[in-house]
């Protein structure tokens, strides 16, 4: 296995260089993300130049009369004004809009990292001033992304953050995922697993109507983290709201995936033949790779937070995986590197957003891409419309993928559409 600079694993393949954003890169960004909490307005904190992003992709999502801009410049940061501008804004603000949000997240940037800015001070003054409001302060700092608490994480720990301990006990047999910004197909057989552990209401922030329907939120016996993004905003909830948590991390690979059934299933004593759905999943890889008849695969870290476990699964089982794209590899993820590197050494490990990946991108190949980035950079003839594991989990989850890369076969993808279709703003 070899990476673009042409350095073996050993060596290390993940190289902090300057950075290059292709057009496919993106999705669900700080301002989206936290869109998700029902009646909640967004107040952004930043330079004029930090706030384009957020700002465009709200027009194409959707999100515009929710967003509100808060410019500073060099004065606001020098004189020291920049916090008292804060609560001056948030109430111009509340007066302005025609119907009072139940819920405000402040937004800050980069510049505020650097200025150790006493959130606090300011939110104490705000709640003071408006106490029926919920306040809350995120984070769009790239700036934080190679450290223990990128802008992902710690945007699900801001929204979750809005959640108050509840007067009434929790409800029982209740449930809610965290960090996971799309649901998961209710096909999928972990709602039976769910059920059979005692759990018959579980709940997703995407199907709260409103600020009081998120607030019950607070009251489930039990939080579902199915990916890293969500660890520590559970974690803070098993502090604040005495909520017990489990991780259950997406996963392609039939024993991890039998393993987080089991540690659900143990809760309630109780056991659960799955052999059903496992031998379906693995029918369904059968017929895609006979389907695919040697056709090359790339599989690419914006399709999966797990590209290595998901590209191990595929060779496994026929598949020819020729390239992985992925900036990094979390340490869920470094057996699986390790295994590829040991079993198929001619597959590439190549980081989307290194300064050579526009140098070495292909105008066109006869692939199929498992991811939009992956697409763009490869020029795959083929993509199968997969982003960030929405809607995958389990065996269902390997079987609707399966299914996905079978039927972007069938023509060539017009992969400018697809990007469109998504949202994604560069």
């Amino acid at each position: 296995m070899r990476s673009c600079c042409g350095c073996p694993v050993a060596s290390g393949i993940f190289r902090n260089t300057v950075r290059y954003c292709s057009p496919s890169h993106g999705g669900w960004g700080i301002v989206r993300t936290a869109m998700l909490v029902p009646e909640c307005h967004q107040l952004f904190v930043s330079p004029f130049a930090c706030g384009r992003h957020g700002a465009l992709g709200a027009f194409v999502q959707g999100f515009k009369d929710r967003l509100s801009y808060l410019y500073i410049d060099e004065a606001d940061i020098v004189s020291g004004g920049y916090e008292e501008l804060i609560p001056q804004a948030v109430d111009r603000l509340l007066e302005r809009l025609v119907k009072e949000p139940r819920a405000l997240m402040i937004v800050v940037s980069c510049l505020d990292d650097l200025l150790c800015t006493d959130h606090e001070a300011f939110l104490a003054v705000i709640r003071e001033r408006h106490p029926g409001l919920r306040v809350g302060v995120g984070h769009m700092n790239p700036i934080s992304l190679d450290g223990n608490v990128p802008p992902a994480v710690n945007i699900q720990r801001s929204m979750y953050g809005l959640l108050k301990r509840p007067d009434e006990p929790a409800i029982p047999g209740t449930a809610a995922f965290y960090g996971n910004n799309v649901p998961l197909d209710e096909k999928g057989e972990i709602f039976e697993v769910l059920r059979t552990s005692g759990f018959h209401d579980v709940r997703h922030i995407s199907g709260c109507s409103d600020f009081d329907d998120f607030d019950e939120l607070s009251r489930m016996s039990l939080n579902l983290v199915p990916t890293p993004t969500g660890r520590l905003a559970a974690k803070d909830a098993e502090k604040a709201l005495g909520i017990d948590s489990e991780y259950v991390p997406v996963s392609y690979d039939f024993d991890e995936i039998e393993e987080c059934y089991g540690r659900l299933l143990s809760r309630s004593g109780r056991s659960m033949d799955l052999g059903d759905y496992r031998r379906e999943a693995q029918r369904s890889l059968d017929e895609t790779a006979n389907r695919l008849d040697g056709l090359p695969v790339v599989v690419d870290a914006s399709a999966t937070v797990r590209p290595f476990c998901l590209a191990r699964t595929l060779l496994m089982n026929g598949f020819k995986v020729d390239t992985v794209y992925a900036q990094k590899c979390i340490p869920l993820d470094r057996p699986y590197l390790e295994w590829i590197s040991e079993k198929f050494p001619d597959t590439e490990v190549l980081q989307p957003e290194h300064h050579r990946s526009p140098i070495a991108r292909e105008a066109e190949s006869f692939r199929l891409a498992v991811g939009f980035e992956g697409a763009y950079l490869s020029g795959a003839r083929y993509v199968a419309n997969v982003a960030n594991d929405e809607t995958l989990y389990g065996y269902h989850g390997v079987s609707k993928l399966a299914a996905m890369m079978a039927r972007a076969v069938e023509r060539p993808t017009d992969l400018r559409a697809l990007l469109d279709d998504y949202g994604i703003v560069v």
